[in-house]
């Protein structure tokens, strides 16, 4: 492996500059695999949401394969880094939604199993408004009804973990 110190200036340009494509067609990539909700949540210029919605309308593969590569070359004209940032911050928030939506789940169930013995260790307290969501829950369950009040007490875990 050779240093900087050893390269031309032009060398040293040229490395630069592969990869910073590199870098933008790995995040070219991972826009058009993002699913639309998560592409919703990024905060992506008009233009640039535009560029990448003209190239996920693509189904053919090896078009698609042209297309991610043209998204690239667009996603050169803006700010990089902040999408990058982006889509860092998605991944990592879509896993602690996913955490903290099984630990809802997890908690409903054992509210409904075990009613209000199981809700002083419901985090985030409770209030006059639990044991009438459990009460509902657990008749609903008893009747086999449909689960109306077990997700109104999966609503109210969700804010109590939140808080």
């Amino acid at each position: 492996m050779t240093r900087d110190d050893d390269r031309t200036a032009r060398q040293i340009a040229r490395s630069k500059t592969k990869r910073a494509g590199d870098r933008t067609a790995k995040i070219a990539r991972t826009l058009m695999e993002l699913k639309d909700s998560q592409l919703a949540k990024l905060d992506l210029d008009d233009d640039l949401r535009a560029d990448v919605a003209r190239a996920r309308a693509v189904t053919s593969h090896i078009a698609r394969r042209r297309a991610e590569r043209t998204l690239a070359g667009e996603l050169r004209r803006y700010e990089v880094a902040e999408v990058d940032e982006q889509l860092a911050k998605l991944a990592d928030g879509g896993a602690a939604d996913a955490r903290q939506f099984h630990l809802a789940e997890q908690w409903r169930a054992r509210l409904i199993a075990e009613g209000m013995a199981a809700a002083a260790e419901l985090p985030g307290g409770h209030d006059d408004e639990l044991p009438r969501l459990i009460d509902a829950a657990q008749r609903e369950r008893d009747t086999g009804k449909p689960p109306g009040a077990a997700r109104a007490l999966f609503r109210y875990v969700v804010e109590r973990l939140k808080g």
